[in-house]
C-alpha cells in the first residue's frame, strides 16, 4: 500500500566521491506532484534526485519514513549503532538519553508495559523523517520531512488532521484530513482542499498512527528487550536482522540507494510512561555504509511522538470548510508544503 508522508517524500541523495581528490557532488530535486501527494501524511511525490553518474553514488531514497531498529545483549558491540547512536537521535531529550545508559532489563513483557490499541482513543502525533549522509564528521546531504496530526482511532475507527512540520516541529501548512466511516481524504494541494477520497484510503495519510506503531513492535525480533529506566520502560532493541528492515521497508517505505547492504544496523527506542502504560516517543534509525565509498554513512532516522491522550475525545477534530473542497485537477499538481 502506498503511503504519503507530506506528499511520498522520494528523497535519493546521491554523493559522487572521486578517488582523486575531487570533491563530491550533490544535487537534490524533490517535486511533489498531487496524484501521489495525497497519502500518507502528506501527499508529496518527489522525482528522484538526481547526481553526475561519473562519479560513484550513494543514497537513501525514502517514500515516506523509515528506519528500523533491533538489539540484544550481543549485538550491542557488534552493531554499528549502539547506545551512543542512539543517544544522539534527533529530538531525543537529554533525560532520555540518559535513561538509554541506565536502563535495566526486565522479565517484563510488552503487554505488560504498553497499553493495546483497543484502549486508545484520541491523541495528538507527531511524525518526523531524516535522511543524512555523512564522511567523518561532515555532513554531505540532508532532508527532513514531518507531520504533526490529530488523531482518533476509537473503537476501530480513524479520522486524522494533519499539519506540515519544520524541523524545529513548528507548524508549516496544512497537510490533510481523513475520516474512515465517510471515507474522505482531503489534501491541501496548489488548488487548496482537494478531494482525493476516490483516489485514497483514510489509512494512507499519517504514517505513525498508535495501532501501526503497535503493528511494529509485535513484529519485533525476540531479541527486543523490555527495560526500565526512572519512570519509563524502554523497548530496545539494536543488530541487523532482516526482518526489522523489512518491517520499515513496509511500514514507512523507505529503501537505500547506493548503500550497502549487508552492512545495514537497525536500531529502535521506545519509551513508555511507567503510570499510564501511555506510549510517548518512538526513534527508528537505520544506517548503512555506502556502497562505493565505505567512508560515507548513510542515515534515515524516523521520530514519533506520542501526547494528549483522550484530547479529542469530546472534542471534534479539525476538518476543511465542506465550501473550499473542490475535485481534483486531471493536470498533475503541487502540494503546500512539499519538499523542494
Amino acid at each position: 500500500m502506498k503511503k504519503l508522508l507530506s506528499a511520498t517524500l522520494v528523497s535519493a541523495l546521491f554523493l559522487a566521491a572521486c578517488s582523486d581528490g575531487e570533491e563530491n557532488t550533490e544535487e537534490s530535486t524533490e517535486e511533489a506532484t498531487a496524484e501521489e501527494a495525497a497519502t500518507e501524511e502528506s501527499s508529496e511525490e518527489s522525482t528522484e534526485e538526481e547526481s553526475t553518474e561519473e562519479e560513484s553514488g550513494e543514497g537513501a531514497e525514502s517514500d515516506a519514513d523509515a528506519a528500523s531498529d533491533e538489539g540484544s545483549s550481543e549485538d550491542l558491540a557488534e552493531a554499528e549503532i549502539d547506545e551512543e547512536d542512539m543517544k544522539s537521535a534527533y529530538d531525543l531529550g537529554e533525560d532520555k538519553a540518559d535513561m538509554i545508559d541506565s536502563a535495566t532489563e526486565t522479565d517484563q513483557s510488552v503487554e505488560d508495559v504498553l497499553q493495546a490499541p483497543s484502549e486508545v482513543t484520541s491523541y495528538q502525533q507527531e511524525t518526523a523523517i531524516m535522511i543524512e549522509v555523512t564522511e567523518g564528521e561532515q555532513v554531505l546531504d540532508e532532508a527532513f520531512t514531518g507531520n504533526r496530526a490529530q488523531i482518533d482511532e476509537t473503537e476501530g475507527t480513524l479520522e486524522v488532521a494533519s499539519d506540515y512540520i519544520d524541523e524545529s516541529f513548528n507548524v508549516t501548512y496544512p497537510h490533510g484530513y481523513a475520516n474512515s466511516e465517510t471515507g474522505e481524504v482531503i489534501l491541501n494541494t496548489d488548488r487548496g482542499w482537494t478531494d482525493y477520497s476516490a483516489q485514497y484510503g483514510p489509512e494512507e495519510l499519517v504514517y505513525g498512527t498508535y495501532s501501526t506503531v503497535y503493528e511494529i513492535i509485535e513484529q519485533m525480533p525476540e531479541s527486543l528487550q523490555v527495560k526500565e529506566a526512572g519512570n519509563y520502560d524502554l523497548l530496545y532493541y539494536t543488530g541487523d536482522d532482516e526482518k526489522v528492515h523489512q518491517l520499515y521497508q513496509k511500514y514507512f517505505q523507505v529503501e537505500f540507494t547506493g548503500a550497502n547492504m549487508e552492512e545495514l544496523e537497525t536500531g529502535f527506542v521506545a519509551f513508555i510512561n511507567k503510570e499510564s502504560s501511555e506510549l510517548e516517543s518512538v526513534n527508528l534509525i537505520a544506517s548503512a555504509p555506502g556502497e562505493q565509498n565505505p567512508q560515507q554513512k548513510i542515515k534515515v532516522e524516523i521520530i514519533l511522538n506520542y501526547s494528549d491522550y483522550g484530547a479529542f475525545d469530546d472534542t471534534e477534530i479539525k476538518k476543511p470548510n465542506p465550501d473550499e473542497i473542490v475535485s481534483p485537477s486531471t493536470e498533475d499538481e503541487g502540494i503546500e508544503g512539499s519538499v523542494e
